[in-house]
């Protein structure tokens, strides 16, 4: 992806971080410290509700990388090669150089990333009902990014394709019909249908005055309307 910056190496998968990670990043943490943060815990000082927001938002992400370190990994093991990771404005991208030539592959390869970000949204969850103060900033964060997790899951479990739920879609149909080129089209038109949805939902919030959210949702099914 151009305009990406190469930052290290996590078990020999090239990780870079897209110049639009940045504007996500400042997004999040300002959302999360004006807002989300705020209205959660009251009592907090300002310089504590824009570190909290800027470590929740900055995990965020590493939460990503995690969820698209499980699909590279997958796709390694079955001999995929696996050119890097990105982290960009939308979230993550594994740069898979090839695609799977069996369905079980597919499957296996797109389930990874769900799954992964449901058993961490668990993880996170369990040591925040183990912090002794839940209204911490700790115990915030934590609290946080158990949702957050959660709702990555679920966000892309949904049959979009090409969101993981979308592959997985297409690795079951390809599987049953035994025709790749079928099951794509079907995976598409399906994909197809939710951005329209995601972009008439977003325009909905826009004017029903929720405008950064409804905004951030309409350009989510924009982008996946184009790919």
């Amino acid at each position: 992806m151009k305009g990406a910056i190469k930052i290290g190496r996590i078990a020999g998968i090239e990780i870079s971080v897209h110049y639009t990670w940045i504007l996500a990043f400042l997004l999040f943490t300002w959302l999360l410290a004006s807002a989300f943060f705020p209205q959660s815990y009251p009592n907090w000082s300002a310089a504590a509700y824009w570190i909290t927001g800027a470590l929740a938002a900055l995990l965020l992400f590493i939460s990503v990388l995690i969820h698209e370190i499980a699909h590279s990994l997958v796709a390694k093991a079955r001999g995929l090669p696996v050119k890097g990771i990105t982290l960009f404005i939308f979230g993550g991208v594994s740069n898979i150089e090839s695609e799977p030539d069996k369905p079980k592959v597919e499957f296996a390869m797109s389930i990874v990333g769900p799954l992964s970000s449901l058993v961490l949204a668990g993880i996170l969850y369990g040591i925040f009902l183990l912090v002794p103060a839940q209204d911490s900033p700790l115990g915030a964060i934590l609290r946080y990014l158990a949702i957050a997790n959660a709702w990555l899951a679920a966000f892309n479990i949904l049959p979009g394709f090409p969101l993981d739920g979308g592959r997985v879609l297409r690795s079951i149909i390809w599987g049953a019909t035994g025709n790749l080129v079928r099951a794509t089209n079907i995976a598409t038109t399906v994909g197809q249908v939710f951005a329209w949805l995601f972009i008439g939902f977003g325009v909905f919030q826009l004017l029903a005055g929720n405008f950064l959210g409804g905004l951030w949702i309409a350009i989510i099914g924009w982008f996946q309307w184009r790919r």
